[in-house]
């Protein structure tokens, strides 16, 4: 069996002897972004609009791409078909590059570009037939902050969000900002469903506008279904029909409990059930056009 292979600027190596500098700023600051995305018989799903936000984020932290997004797009294919690969996971990671100690940094840093792909471990099919649960937890969101906007290496607010939520024994986490306002879930962006109106938190409360989030609004405008971005305050969330989760791995995701509190019915809704069968069905068309 072929060991897996790891793309690491412009050449593939044994995931096993895969390596960066202990001096890499992302190793040291996590000062670089990434991007997940999932692909589908061999077809990744809107690997466009991942690189775009790849490439806006490193505009943003002015750090210089050192591949432009046809040589990545290439990258990737050939990732997939070198592992044998068609149902997987894959990472793209950049960062500022090997530096010194200290938070400054010098223009002519070289980025360092990796791409990871792996077998794509589905969900458990409870996760989708019964929900999962959710905790709102003390960690909070800066929505004043230009990072919660961009898919940094720095992952630390997420990881503690959902270490709490797991201590206090909750499937995931959701965060809050500042203003007490709804901001999204550790890993993905939420949606919530009231009188079969659904409503997502705007962009100004301090999130990371998904993929897979972005979507499903096209989607729900599609079928003419009440949908809206606004501002949501803990009260108007915890009084949901129901709310589900969004990003690339997990599609959507029901949420039947919330703090101690059941969900709706307790059991997925059907508008939650609806938009997951519409994403899935985007996934087929544009996987069969490919």
């Amino acid at each position: 069996m072929n060991k897996p292979k790891v793309w690491i600027n412009g050449k593939f190596v044994d995931m096993v002897d895969a390596k960066v500098s202990i001096f890499d700023r992302g190793f040291l600051y996590g000062d670089g972004v990434f991007e997940t995305m999932r692909s589908y018989a061999g077809v990744i799903f809107r690997l466009e609009e991942h690189l775009d936000r790849l490439f806006d984020a490193l505009s943003l932290l002015k750090i210089k791409a050192a591949y432009s997004k046809k040589y990545l797009t290439d990258a990737v294919y050939e990732n997939l078909s070198v592992n044998g690969l068609k149902s997987a996971n894959i990472r793209i990671s950049v960062t500022r590059g090997e530096g010194i100690l200290g938070i400054g940094y010098r223009d002519e840093f070289v980025p360092n570009t990796v791409i990871v792909t792996k077998e794509l471990r589905e969900y458990p099919d409870w996760m989708y037939l019964k929900g999962i649960s959710a905790k709102v937890v003390d960690v909070r969101q800066n929505e004043h902050s230009p990072v919660p906007k961009i898919k940094s290496l720095n992952f630390l607010n997420y990881i503690l969000a959902r270490q709490s939520a797991k201590e206090k024994g909750f499937d995931e986490a959701i965060l809050m900002n500042t203003t007490n306002y709804i901001a999204e879930a550790s890993t993905s962006n939420i949606f919530l469903v009231k009188r079969s109106r659904i409503i997502t938190p705007s962009q100004d409360s301090g999130l990371l506008s998904g993929i897979t989030r972005g979507v499903i609004i096209k989607i729900a405008k599609r079928l003419r279904l009440d949908i809206e971005e606004d501002k949501i305050p803990y009260v108007e969330l915890l009084g949901a029909d129901e709310v589900f989760l969004t990003n690339s791995l997990v599609e959507v995701l029901p949420v039947t409990k919330l703090d101690s509190k059941k969900v709706g019915k307790g059991i997925p809704g059907e508008i939650t059930k609806l938009l997951h069968v519409s994403y899935q069905k985007e996934v087929i068309k544009e996987t069969l056009h490919q």
